[in-house]
């Protein structure tokens, strides 16, 4: 399950669109309605502060870009609802209610992983691992190297950026 922390940075979102999409389909990403909004929220803000202005060309370009994007990850993602989730409360030292929702897709979806950046509103670590009933928590490096068996630059098709290996302390 990918959190919109994960696609909102080119290089992961174009990584994990790569090895997620046919005909490579390393593995099934996953989303909901609360993170196609989350992402589309944090790339409307960004756009907005690197924007000289708010006429019409600019907000056509914005939508454009933001659809074209959602086009792109069509392609690959899987999307469950959160509408009639019932399932496990998060853990306990879950403190963002705004992170309950991240959780609940990836109880509704059955998902072995959720995939973000946000390593505050992990689960502790115990044994190695940021996990909470049978789900545990990486960053997109993290599930590219350890779990993918990928090299992120490699599926990039160039240098990753500075700040892009953020890591949670997982025991590899």
């Amino acid at each position: 399950m990918l959190d919109s922390s994960v696609l909102v940075p080119e290089w992961s979102r174009i990584v994990l669109q790569r090895l997620g999409e046919p005909p490579r389909q390393d593995f099934v990403p996953i989303w909901s309605e609360w993170i196609i909004a989350e992402t589309w929220r944090v790339l409307a803000w960004q756009w907005a502060a690197r924007s000289t202005g708010t006429d019409d060309a600019e907000w056509r370009l914005l939508s454009n870009t933001a659809n074209a994007m959602l086009r792109y990850l069509l392609r690959a993602m899987r999307l469950v609802s959160l509408r009639d989730v019932s399932g496990p409360a998060p853990w306990p030292e879950l403190r963002d209610p705004n992170d309950v929702p991240i959780w609940e897709t990836a109880v509704a979806a059955n998902a072995w992983y959720v995939v973000s950046h946000n390593v505050a509103d992990f689960p502790p670590l115990a044994g190695g691992r940021h996990r909470y009933g049978d789900i545990e928590y990486l960053t997109a490096i993290e599930f590219i190297e350890y779990v993918l068996g990928a090299e992120a630059a490699d599926v990039y098709e160039r240098p990753l950026p500075l700040g892009a290996l953020v890591r949670s302390g997982r025991v590899p």
